[in-house]
């Protein structure tokens, strides 16, 4: 019975809601999922923490967020359209969230990506010497892009002469970084063709 309820829901959303096959086949994987899980426990017998221990028990099995929020919406749909259809009372999938996907930190450049960034061929171009003016001193005092974006040309003529400058950095937190040598001279260069 409860296979042929599910093959059901997924002819309805193929044929009068036109969804994917690809979306089709995802959530019949997912219901599969869901019908190996709960046994023989009917539709209407499930709650709210028999949904947390499935996808409790999914995620311990190595599922990620990202799979677990895309099934917990198919199973959420699936009982929506049972609801609409008298099987259910509630959704016991209402409120229940898939754990957090984990953002990757973004990629740092390597050293030998670095050193060829910054060895560039000398250029007496205003615009490659603003930019190689940037990059030193992007990469010597750890800028974040916003920070450097908002430096000023007092900012500059300070850490010229004093080998350090003050941005301000998250939160509005005001900070002080150190100028290394090679920044100094690149935005030496720099200000000279200005």
């Amino acid at each position: 019975m409860k296979p042929a309820t599910v093959a059901a829901w997924l002819a309805e959303l193929a044929e009068q809601r036109r969804q994917s096959p690809h979306t089709i086949k995802a959530y019949g994987r997912d219901l599969e999922q869901l019908l190996q899980l709960s046994g023989d426990l009917p539709w209407s017998g499930m709650t709210p923490a028999h949904i947390r221990r499935y996808a409790a028990q999914l995620h311990a099995g190595g599922l990620n967020g990202r799979t677990l929020g895309r099934m917990l919406s198919a199973w959420r749909g699936f009982f929506r359209w049972l609801g609409r259809r008298g099987e259910v009372v509630s959704n016991p999938c209402e409120g229940i969230r898939a754990p957090k996907v984990a953002k990757p930190l973004p990629r740092a450049l390597g050293v030998d990506e670095t050193a060829r960034l910054l060895d560039t061929p000398p250029s007496d171009a205003v615009l490659d010497l603003r930019d190689q003016a940037m990059f030193e001193l992007f990469y010597s005092s750890g800028l974040r892009l916003s920070e450097l974006a908002g430096l000023n040309q007092e900012d500059l003529r300070t850490a010229l002469e004093e080998a350090e400058i003050r941005v301000l950095g998250k939160r509005s937190k005001m900070r002080v970084v150190p100028v290394g040598h090679l920044a100094r001279q690149a935005l030496a260069r720099w200000g000279e063709r200005r």
